[in-house]
């Protein structure tokens, strides 16, 4: 397996997203940048995609609660499954060796 690692800003490796064809790794502390990061590859902004998730699953959330959840890293895993899932992603879990 190849890994190539794409860094998001200058900070130390552990704030990278890894890539193996087109996985992404995400870590906790980077992960608004990296949800914009997977975004931007599709070519939407953040803002495009809370209107996607919000036509595709009736919500009426707003742009703001997306960011301040963001900011906060507070928002829930339903609501990182719905972007990943606009975004074309589905979330998988592998137990670390």
């Amino acid at each position: 397996m190849n890994f190539v690692n794409i860094p998001l800003t200058d900070t130390p490796k552990s704030s990278m997203i890894t890539l193996m064809d087109r996985d992404i790794k995400l870590e906790t502390e980077k992960l608004a940048l990296q949800l914009k990061y997977l975004a931007a590859m599709e070519g939407l902004t953040i803002t495009k995609v809370k209107s996607l998730v919000n036509k595709k699953y009736n919500k009426t959330d707003s742009n703001r609660n997306l960011s301040n959840k963001l900011r906060k890293k507070t928002f829930r895993v339903s609501e990182l499954a719905e972007i990943a899932d606009v975004l074309g992603y589905d979330i998988y879990l592998y137990k670390r060796s």
